[in-house]
């Protein structure tokens, strides 16, 4: 299998609510997805770079540019694909691990879909579903946190993370837990708004 070409597509996700942290507010989703096209097979992969260098160094337009660059050119001249060959062909690109990451996903999926293979069956998977989580974002009241949160139990989800921010940390927090009990595991994250000043406030 030998990678023939590569596309590179940008999507806007709205999401069902405005999501809040301490970044400030998204409204939607920008992915950026690659299509990686072999002589067997086609197959898909998502950058997880966010649209501005604010949560790592990555973002989606420099992880566009090395996979045009870089990236994709070197995979396309490795020859012969497998699931290992994209992280070896790369290697000599430093850091960019989001856009070697969606590229490896593409060819991975091309690979598997040649075969008639599932990527669970790939990784050895036993069950059909798993437990999942929610991140919960920064909400204008307690009340319609625990709403919120409330609503996402109900639909079956076993985990909760909460955005939390200075000013927005404590009072909520202790709502969630005393509204939903120990039972429920409670994460935070504050999305890098706390500094070491912080401690005690948050222990």
């Amino acid at each position: 299998m030998k990678l023939a070409g590569a596309e590179l597509r940008r999507v806007a996700l709205p999401l069902v609510t405005p999501f809040r942290t301490s970044f400030g507010v998204e409204q939607d989703r920008d992915v950026l997805l690659v299509r990686a096209v072999t002589d067997a097979a086609e197959g898909w992969g998502e950058c997880v770079a966010a649209a501005e260098p604010r949560y790592s160094s990555e973002y989606a337009d420099g992880a566009a540019d090395v996979l045009r660059r870089f990236l994709v050119p070197a995979v396309a001249a490795a020859g012969d694909l497998d699931p290992d060959t994209p992280g070896a062909a790369m290697a000599f690109v430093k850091g960019h691990r989001m856009a070697k990451a969606a590229l490896e996903l593409a060819v991975l999926d091309a690979w598997l879909r040649a075969r008639g293979e599932p990527l669970a069956a790939h990784l050895g998977a036993t069950r059909d579903r798993v437990p999942a989580g929610v991140s919960v974002g920064i909400m204008g009241s307690v009340a319609e946190l625990l709403d919120a949160v409330g609503g996402y139990l109900d639909r079956g989800y076993v985990r909760i993370k909460l955005k939390i921010e200075p000013g927005w940390d404590t009072e909520p927090v202790a709502a969630v837990r005393e509204r939903f009990g120990d039972e429920v595991p409670l994460q935070v994250d504050a999305n890098a708004a706390y500094t070491v000043a912080d401690a005690d406030h948050l222990a």
